[in-house]
């Protein structure tokens, strides 16, 4: 990498949502580069809120102090004083700076710039296992955990006691919380919760704070990427809101939602505990009223609580919520697409495009619809079969590498039937309009204009007028039975039309 590429602008533009690839384009750099600032700079903590105060060269120390490590005769900070002094009411970084560099001039001595002394004391936090100053914005970011404490409710068939779940959240800015009770921490739970609790906020933050937890972190390595769940990942994607999981063992960077825990127990768990509720529905209606009284209640050291403060100053900055609530979805994994170019599901199949024959793909769904992935990235969608329908089919035309053959649909044989009689006509129709699903009576409707090809159009249209007759919905088989006799006695009417003169008639000039 060379000393011309300015890491600053890299991420100015990364910041601006252009891809790496634009970004090295605009700056005449590599790929490689673009994408190696960026981790360094992720490694640092550092986003571009961090340094766009910042000069080239005074990142460059920070990302690479080995390689362009520069001698500095600025007098030192006493950053121990600084972190003392920024627990203070009203006490900034910036005023602190100030006063050093006020200092410094006076005494006719060097001093650093305002990132040095920022990164620096960042550093100075980092190797003291220290908690910065942090300064949250309104409508960034929300914390959630589950709250290590639990609760109950009496299942009154069983006389069982249940234990519940808290899944917790908070908006760092407002300190504004959310409790919801579960009766597990499975991962469709922890996708629901999520739901509820942005429709609680009305509306959605940038980015989640959560834990590393197995339902919606799959790997968080110290160096490389972090793979979320799936699902996780699905409902992020849909919010459009980013997940960002803490580091390992450090609860400090989800801070307001680890204190939220504590002070919730407090709240809601200790204000419940004399009380007994006989369904999961009870005990969260009881939660909503203690979390709202939690939030309503005025703060100890400033004014308002921290209702007042989401409702005037936080809630307008959150991202409205899609028209249409987000479907929990579940997976189902190694589907193998076979020769026919579809799926085997939940007894039934799905189509998928022609070239992943023989590749293994996953499924995800919902009540409404399957999701066909393959390595992540969706290849196929269908409506869901309904239930109770065994080896139904979704096929997609475009996915097939041959031509589908089509059977006939029931408009077609509801209009061969009118084309047939009327009776014919009613016969089928009742059967179509009967039938609990569409397709279910299309083999026996096709069996029964078969009749007309075994005997004749009029035989059929005589049949299903007798059928008619003695039953509502008559079956195949008295359809057919009942042609048989009419072709019979047809049979018969024409042998005996033929035969009606029998033995020599000679006529009366033989005899002459």
């Amino acid at each position: 990498m060379y000393k011309k590429t300015k890491p600053r602008s890299v991420m100015e533009l990364l910041n601006k949502n252009l891809s790496e690839r634009e970004v090295a384009a605009i700056l005449g750099c590599s790929r490689n580069t673009v994408s190696e600032i960026k981790e360094l700079c992720r490694q640092q903590g550092m986003t571009w809120d961090d340094i766009q105060d910042m000069t080239d060269d005074g990142l460059y120390d920070i990302l690479y102090p080995k390689k362009f490590k520069r001698t500095t005769n600025y007098v030192p900070v006493d950053y121990a004083y600084v972190h003392s002094e920024l627990k203070k009411t009203g006490v900034t970084m910036k005023l602190l700076w100030e006063e050093y560099r006020d200092r410094c001039v006076s005494e006719g001595r060097e001093y650093c710039a305002y990132p040095t002394f920022t990164v620096n004391y960042y550093k100075y936090t980092g190797e003291k296992n220290y908690t910065s100053h942090i300064q949250h914005k309104p409508g960034v970011e929300v914390e959630v955990d589950w709250s290590g404490p639990t609760m109950s409710y009496v299942d009154v068939d069983t006389g069982e006691i249940i234990t519940a779940y808290l899944f917790v959240a908070t908006l760092p800015y407002s300190q504004y919380g959310y409790v919801e009770a579960t009766t597990d921490m499975k991962e469709k739970a922890w996708l629901e919760c999520h739901v509820h609790m942005f429709e609680f906020f009305e509306g959605t933050p940038v980015k989640i704070v959560c834990d590393n937890l197995k339902t919606g972190v799959v790997s968080h390595p110290k160096k490389g990427e972090i793979i979320l769940n799936d699902a996780y990942l699905a409902l992020g994607e849909y919010y459009m809101t980013a997940i960002m999981p803490t580091g390992v063992k450090k609860p400090k960077q989800k801070a307001s939602v680890e204190g939220s825990v504590g002070k919730i127990a407090t709240a809601v768990i200790a204000k419940l505990r004399n009380e007994i509720f006989t369904s999961l529905g009870s005990l969260n209606s009881a939660i909503r009223k203690a979390v709202k009284e939690y939030n309503d209640r005025p703060f100890q050291k400033r004014d308002g609580s921290r209702s007042t403060v989401f409702n005037t100053q936080e809630k307008a900055y959150l991202r409205a919520l899609p028209s249409v609530p987000y479907e929990v979805c579940e997976w189902s994994y190694g589907h193998k697409a076979g020769k026919n170019s579809h799926i085997s599901f939940n007894k039934g199949q799905y189509s998928v495009p022609s070239r992943y024959i023989g590749c293994k793909v996953d499924v995800k769904y919902n009540s409404r619809l399957v999701f066909v992935y393959y390595n992540r990235s969706e290849i196929a969608r269908h409506e869901i079969l309904p239930k109770g329908i065994v080896n139904g089919v979704r096929t997609d035309e475009s996915h097939l590498p041959f031509p589908l053959k089509k059977n006939k649909q029931a408009e077609d044989l509801i209009d061969a039937a009118r084309e047939i009689g009327p009776n014919t006509f009613e016969l089928i129709r009742r059967m179509y309009d009967e039938a609990k699903v569409k397709e279910q009576p299309t083999q026996t409707v096709v069996a029964i204009l078969a009749i007309a090809d075994t005997f004749t159009p009029d035989i059929l249209e005589a049949a299903c007028k007798k059928s008619l007759k003695q039953y509502h919905m008559p079956f195949y088989k008295t359809v057919y039975k009942a042609a048989e006799n009419l072709n019979d006695q047809k049979e018969l009417e024409k042998f005996k039309e033929t035969n009606k003169t029998t033995g020599i008639v000679r006529g009366g000039d033989y005899y002459r």
